[in-house]
């Protein structure tokens, strides 16, 4: 007895709105549903990187055949920033898939800053630099990815 009071304690609380416009679900349509599994994740990752480095170890044309190199110096990075994102995989009796869908949100956010850009003969050159790069309010949005092998 006490549990069925509690029972109906339980129920009253329910709004009743929340019951409107539902009906019974026959056993042939239930045959039709399928459930969906799959990942959902969820993270901020942040970079960070002091240094940069990109090198071209035979130049370029007649003249320049040296190694030259363009160092990005002091570089802060925006934050990475995933939620909701689902990774489910199938496919199409002939290829397989995986799908990443990040909803359209920013998945990076913020601003981002290269303290100096050097061209130097090494991947670790000081010299002068030729400038700063900023990007402030950065958002990108991927929306979703569809990755297949062939």
């Amino acid at each position: 007895m006490k549990k069925l009071v509690i029972l109906a304690a339980l129920l009253m609380l329910l709004p009743v709105s929340a019951m409107a416009g539902m009906s019974a679900v026959s056993d042939t349509d239930l045959e039709e549903v399928t459930g969906q599994v799959g990942l959902t994740l969820s993270m901020t990752v942040t970079v960070t990187a002091s240094t940069i480095a990109w090198g071209d170890s035979d130049g370029f044309g007649p003249t320049y055949t040296s190694q030259g190199w363009v160092i990005l110096s002091n570089v802060t990075t925006p934050n990475f920033v995933l939620t909701g994102v689902t990774i489910d995989a199938g496919s199409d009796n002939t290829s397989a898939y995986v799908q990443i869908n990040t909803g359209a949100s920013n998945i990076i956010q913020g601003n981002m800053t290269i303290g100096a850009l050097i061209i130097g003969t090494t991947g670790t050159a000081t010299g002068a630099s030729t400038g700063e790069i900023r990007m402030t309010n950065l958002g990108v949005a991927v929306g979703a990815l569809i990755i297949s092998g062939h």
